[in-house]
């Protein structure tokens, strides 16, 4: 029996191995796209703009950590395609070195480091901090340097600083210690009126310028006033005439317990008319003692210090003689 040459072949199976190899080729491209945008585009818009969100939340309510974060945050997953990148990028810069900066002028804890931080960003991130800190280191430099000038100051440039009512106190002390010209005069006046009365031996005027308590009275502690009345007496016991004068007043106002004491430093003449042996005064014991002959003014010198109170009375009078010149 012969072969029928024109009997049809059967068919040859083709491999799927192209084809698989194919949709595998597509699906790795596809993993790849997927892959890339989400670490090199950032995700998708929606995320993207929640963060961007965020961050506007934070600088709005000056959250100032929890913006440093988002942005540090942003920059690791977004890249420059992201549609708030430029934008954010700029802030990210901004807020970064102003950090930076505001950092290092705390570091420096001076005045100088915080006006120049001030100079620099007038509006910055950190102003609120900075005026705070500003305002707590004046405050600082004006008790340090205690004058009414620089407390004015102060007043002048935080008006409604934190530290305004301790300063309008310690203005109020200044003005307590600071002599006026009326003060000073007043201390004069005391003063003349009391050497006066004494030259003129004169009990009444003498006691309406000393205070009703007296620490001490020309070398006797706590005197009563008999005692310098007696003192007074035995002054003009020779019968000679005296004249007192104050000169080169030097006063001081000190604020003890709420009150005001004036201190004072003097010169004091004593000139003797009378022709004959007189007495002069005897500063340290408190008593006269007798003198020289003056042909006519015998004039002696001494240094007084006296403390006057509030009312104007003398509660200490010392007087010692004053060095020849």
């Amino acid at each position: 029996m012969s072969l029928n040459n024109n009997t049809p072949n059967p068919p040859v199976k083709k491999s799927a191995v192209p084809t698989i190899f194919v949709v595998s080729l597509v699906i790795l491209a596809l993993a790849g796209a997927a892959v890339w945008y989400l670490f090199f585009r950032g995700g998708s818009d929606t995320d993207e703009r929640a963060a961007y969100d965020n961050i506007m939340r934070y600088e709005n309510a000056h959250q100032l950590d929890s913006l440093g974060e988002a942005l540090n945050e942003y920059f690791d997953t977004y890249n420059s395609d992201a549609f708030h990148y430029s934008q954010l990028k700029e802030l990210h810069d901004r807020f970064f070195t102003e950090r930076d900066d505001w950092q290092a002028a705390e570091d420096q804890m001076s005045l100088d480091a915080v006006r120049h931080f001030l100079d620099v960003h007038p509006d910055g991130f950190y102003l609120g901090k900075a005026n705070q800190k500003f305002d707590s280191l004046s405050y600082v430099h004006a008790v340090e340097t205690n004058t009414r000038e620089v407390y004015e100051q102060y007043l002048s440039q935080f008006s409604h600083g934190k530290y305004v009512a301790e300063v309008r106190k310690l203005m109020l002390e200044i003005d307590n210690e600071e002599l006026t010209i009326e003060e000073k005069a007043s201390v004069k006046e005391t003063l003349t009126a009391h050497f006066d009365a004494l030259g003129d031996n004169d009990k009444g005027s003498i006691a309406a310028t000393l205070a009703d308590e007296i620490n001490s009275y020309i070398g006797k502690a706590n005197p009563e006033l008999e005692d310098i009345y007696a003192y007074m007496s035995n002054m003009h016991s020779s019968g000679r005439s005296i004249v007192f004068n104050v000169k080169s007043l030097n006063v001081t106002k000190v604020n003890a317990g709420g009150r005001n004491i004036f201190n004072a430093r003097f010169l004091l003449e004593e000139e003797v008319y009378k022709r004959g042996t007189h007495s002069e005064l005897d500063t340290e014991a408190g008593n006269p003692s007798e003198g020289h002959t003056a042909e006519a003014a015998d004039v002696q010198r001494f240094s007084g210090t006296a403390v006057l109170n509030e009312g104007m009375k003398i509660t200490s009078l010392v007087l010692r003689k004053a060095s020849a010149e």
